[in-house]
Formats: C-alpha cells, sequence, structure tokens
C-alpha cells in the first residue's frame, strides 16, 4: 500500500534514529512458515498486555493441540525450557544471518529433543529447566518438525507464541514487515478521544481529564468523534481508546502506529518495528494506564511522552515535542491522528481543540516527589521507601494509615499509580505471637477489601514485614497458616489405564505454591505442574507387567506449609 511506504517514511524514521531497527531485514524468502496451515492470529507484536507489550504472534491451533511446529529457516537449537509459566516448553533456534526463531507454549518437543531434556530435568531433579545445549548437538533444516503446537505455561488457549528476534534480541514485527501474510482489510477501531488538562503545583505536575468523547469509526476507517470541538484551559495531551481485528476474527489486536498532527505538523508518532526486552515494562507509561486498567477489550494509548519513558517506538516526538497540544495563544487547533495497524490498514480521525474557561481543578494533595529522585515515607510503625527512577514522571504523594473494608492498611498513592523500579514497604505487626512471624506476608487490599499477595517477610531487625511492590496502593499484614490442598484424580488402589496420567488438583490459599516433589518407590520422578488449571501431572514408566507403586506427592506453599499425600497405585 502506498501509505504503508509513506508512514514507514515518516514514522519508521524516527524509530530508526532511536535504535529500533538496524541491519537487514530478512523476509519470507528467507524464512517459511513455523506452521502447517494458513496463520490466523489470536494476538499480534506490540498488543497490550499486563506490564508488557506482546513479543510475538499468537498462532491459533487450527489443527489442534500436537500439530507439528516446524522450524523457520536452517540452524540450531541454542536453548530450550521447560516452565509452568511464562512460554512452558519452548524452543529456541539460532540461525546463521545472528536472528533467532523462539516457539513458546509447546506441547513437547520432537523426541530427540525431548529424550535429552528429560535427562536433564532427572539430573537437575527439577521440572522446571533452562537449558543450552552445545552448538552441534541439535541442528535443524527448515521445515523440519522440531516440536507440537500445545498449551503449556502462562497461556490462555492452545497457540503458537512464535518470534524472530534480531541479532539484538529484539522482536520483530513480522507481519508489518510482510515476513508473514495474515488476511486483513479491517481498519482499526478507534471509540474514544480523552483530552487531559495539565498544570503544576509545588513544582510537580499532574493531570485532570477535561472531555471524554465517544468516537464512531466506519467501515472506510474515517472515524467521526460525537463532538468535533474539544476545549483546553491553557495546554494538555491527548489519548486514544482503540483496538483493531483481523478479517471475520474476534480477537483484539494491538495497533501499529499512531500519528497525531497539530496544524499540519507532526506533534507525536510511535511504530512498533521493534520491541526491546530491556524497556518492555514502560509500557506503563506508554498507555494511560487507569483508563486501560479499566479498559475490557480496548487499549488506551496516550499521545503524550511522559519524562520517564525508554521506549524507542517514538518518532518525531522524540525531536519536536512531547505530544503537548497547547491553546494559550487562544488559536483554534486543528488535529488529524491516524491510527495504523500491521497490515497498513489506517484510520483516520479529525477534530479541533479550543481554547476554553479555565478549570478549577483540585490540586493533588501531598509531597512532590520527581520521578528521578527517592522519597522515603515514614509512618507510625510503618515505612515506604519508592527508589530514583521507580516513577514514571513526577507526581504528589502522600502515605497514610487508613482502613479499607474494616481492614487497616498503609495507603500510598493509588493502585493506579504503576511503578518502573519496586518499591519497599514495611508494616509493622504488633501483637502478631512470635510463632506466626515465619508466616506473615503483605497483601494489597483493594476497594472491595479483596488480599492479593504480594509476598515479603518478618524482618527481625526492623520488627516489620517488607514487601517489594511494583504498584502504589493499599497494603496489610496478613498471615498463611494452611497448607495447599491436594485432591487426586484417581483413588487409592486403582489401576491406572494405559496410556493414561498419574493426576491431582493442587490448590493454595494465599502465598502460592512454591516446591512440589513426587516420589514413587521411594525414587524422585518428574512431575509436571500447570498453575492456570491448578493441575499436577505425572506420566507413569510401565514395566512389562503391572505392579503396584508407593506414591508420596509433597507440596509446599511460600510460607513453608506444607501437605503430603500418600496413596499406592497399580500400574
Amino acid at each position: 500500500m502506498i501509505f504503508r511506504k509513506i508512514l514507514i517514511i515518516a514514522v519508521g524514521a524516527g524509530a530508526l534514529a532511536g535504535g529500533q531497527a538496524a541491519g537487514k531485514s530478512y523476509g519470507p524468502e528467507y524464512y517459511r512458515s513455523p506452521v502447517g496451515f494458513a496463520i490466523t492470529l489470536a494476538g499480534n507484536i506490540g498488543e497490550i498486555r499486563s506490564d508488557h507489550f506482546h513479543t510475538g504472534m499468537d498462532i491459533k491451533a487450527l489443527q489442534g493441540v500436537g500439530s507439528p511446529v516446524y522450524a523457520v529457516a536452517d540452524g540450531y537449537i541454542s536453548r530450550v525450557g521447560v516452565s509452568p509459566t511464562g512460554y512452558g516448553h519452548v524452543l529456541y533456534v539460532t540461525h546463521p544471518n545472528g536472528e533467532t526463531s523462539v516457539y513458546g507454549h509447546l506441547d513437547r518437543f520432537a523426541p530427540r529433543i525431548a529424550r535429552w531434556v528429560r535427562e536433564r530435568q532427572y539430573a537437575k531433579r527439577s521440572f522446571r529447566v533452562d537449558l543450552y545445549p552445545e552448538k552441534g548437538m541439535f541442528p535443524v533444516r527448515q521445515g523440519e518438525p522440531i516440536a507440537y503446537l500445545g498449551n503449556t505455561g502462562s497461556s490462555g488457549g492452545p497457540h503458537l507464541h512464535f518470534e524472530i528476534r534480531d541479532p539484538q534480541g529484539r522482536p520483530r514485527n513480522l507481519v508489518a514487515e510482510g515476513v508473514f501474510k495474515v488476511a486483513d482489510r479491517v481498519s482499526p477501531t478507534i471509540s474514544r478521544i480523552l483530552l487531559y488538562e495539565t498544570d503544576s503545583a509545588n513544582g510537580a505536575p499532574y493531570r485532570t481529564l477535561r472531555q471524554s468523547v465517544a468516537v464512531r469509526t466506519l467501515p472506510d476507517g474515517t472515524a467521526v468523534p460525537e463532538d468535533s470541538v474539544l476545549y483546553l484551559g491553557r495546554k494538555g495531551y491527548l489519548a486514544y481508546e482503540t483496538i483493531d481485528y483481523k478479517d471475520g476474527k474476534s480477537n483484539t489486536m494491538g495497533v501499529y502506529a499512531i500519528e497525531q498532527r497539530v496544524d499540519g505538523s507532526p506533534n507525536f508518532s510511535f511504530a512498533i518495528d521493534r520491541l526491546d526486552f530491556a524497556t518492555n515494562a514502560y509500557v506503563n507509561t506508554f498507555v494511560d494506564y487507569p483508563e486501560n486498567h479499566k479498559a475490557r477489550r480496548t487499549s488506551v494509548l496516550r499521545a503524550y511522552v511522559s519524562p520517564h519513558n525508554r521506549l524507542a517506538v517514538y518518532g518525531q516526538s522524540r525531536r519536536s515535542g512531547d505530544g503537548t497540544i497547547s491553546v494559550e495563544d487562544s488559536a483554534s487547533r486543528r488535529i488529524e491522528t491516524t491510527v495504523t495497524d500491521d497490515a497498513g490498514n489506517r484510520t483516520v480521525l479529525k477534530f479541533r481543540i479550543e481554547r476554553g474557561t479555565a478549570l478549577c481543578a483540585e490540586v493533588p494533595q501531598g509531597d512532590p516527589v520527581p520521578w528521578w529522585e527517592g522519597r522515603t515515607f515514614r509512618l507510625p510503625d510503618a515505612t515506604v521507601a519508592i527508589p530514583g527512577g521507580a516513577l514514571y514522571e513526577s507526581m504528589h504523594l502522600s502515605a497514610c494509615r487508613d482502613t479499607v473494608c474494616g481492614i487497616p492498611v498503609v495507603r500510598i498513592g493509588s493502585a493506579d499509580v504503576p511503578l518502573q523500579k519496586a518499591a519497599t514497604i514495611g508494616i509493622g505487626a504488633a501483637g502478631l505471637p512470635e510463632s506466626l512471624r515465619p508466616k506473615a506476608l503483605l497483601v494489597s487490599v483493594a476497594a472491595d477489601g479483596k488480599p492479593t499477595n504480594m509476598g515479603g517477610r518478618w524482618d527481625a531487625v526492623s520488627g516489620l514485614v517488607t514487601a517489594s511492590v511494583k504498584r502504589l496502593g493499599s497494603f496489610a499484614v496478613a498471615v498463611d497458616t494452611l497448607a495447599p490442598v491436594i485432591r487426586a484424580v484417581y483413588g487409592s488402589g486403582v489401576r491406572i489405564p494405559a496410556g493414561k496420567t498419574l493426576r491431582w488438583r493442587v490448590t493454595d490459599d494465599l502465598s502460592g505454591i512454591v516446591r512440589y516433589t513426587l516420589t514413587v518407590d521411594g525414587r524422585w520422578e518428574l512431575l509436571a505442574w500447570d498453575p492456570k488449571s491448578r493441575t499436577m501431572e505425572h506420566a507413569p514408566t510401565r514395566g512389562e507387567t503391572p505392579a503396584k507403586h508407593a506414591v508420596v506427592l509433597t507440596v509446599r506453599d511460600a510460607k513453608g506449609n506444607t501437605k503430603t499425600f500418600k496413596s499406592t497405585y497399580i500400574w
């Protein structure tokens, strides 16, 4: 598409200057598909996830779990991982061009790889392994089956998570670069404009949502706002609620690029060509965090670059401004915003911003905290230490004792404030018996009183229960004295049918499962753990004739509470 080429020049040039892309981009002449069927996406690179950008293509399992996964080019297997979370069963193939292809959430590996991984798991006595085979151990040819599609790790359903990382380890946007074709003639949807007024008090900035305007996106890629004129008192910035889809699919996708022009001149832009794992968490300032947290299937993206933002996805805005729009000269501003997806489809939104009455906004309470400086708040029997560089922008913060649904808490800022670096919170627990101190931890407390485990421990020196947190909010001390619960699928003494596995459903009350061990007839055995289904599973080694076996499963949570299950089975 002509526009696609123009966009790469206008937006991508800034991304190149920011260190996004370098060197030759290898395309379909070098790489084949990792699957044997048409690629249909469940997710794309740049899609907004919790605390990170999604870094690959999620390819739907159109032929089901167990369908072959192929090496996309010649190379060698350089890394193999097995984990209950993250990518689950994952393979990394390094290619002669210096790039690496990644295949995640696999059901299982090809037999020769699987045998070696199993040997290493038994040698380490661990289900979770991160292995780096020698370069010549597992050479692969393009089109060779190397694994089978699955649903392991932190997967929300059967699919293949696939990436190609450049020599610097940055995932490439393979659809935008034309490496793989995906049916897509659907323009991105813009559903809302948010206009923020900005000001400062005591040296720290603050913002106020001035207007939230609904937008209707037409099939031809034209976006029509409910109000065509918005009003600012002095200056501010915009955010857009937007999402993308592929042809005939309900799965939501992230948009590829946004370019915002003010009176015909570039004011803000980004394009997702490469992502960098070192800066991936800056997604929390890329989005409008409070509004994005409330959105269900859409993403709310800021047309603004905050002071503490190291992302290299921005174009002209890095050089010509941060996306701020001013009407202090009382002139009307013409806004034209173009949202583009990775197939080159675009949606154009036009409106005006004029000077309106000044807002009588309430100035935030608390101390002004520059984002680059650390700050420690001290309360009676509690401390909150925020390191320099934790905040994404300077703000007013205060800490206090409070109650939420009758629960005594320490409140610092709000849960709508994410952190780039972890803060340390310490809360005293007067009257906590010495016997319970090893069981103590911190929880965040939601507005409805629901606690979420933050981890941590009793510190004998300070007398506080301390934990590290990556967002602010309300926190309290809790204790976990309950052992995990184990429920066996098969009753004791049962004969396990051929082809079936031993399975247990395992749950924990609060602190989370951290260790699990299975022995059969006194010998350590491999046990797979899938937290999302709360299932532990063992594939027994069968002899020529069925025999009775003594099985012992021991599970421990983060606070040392332990549960042991003993039984006998026949296989």
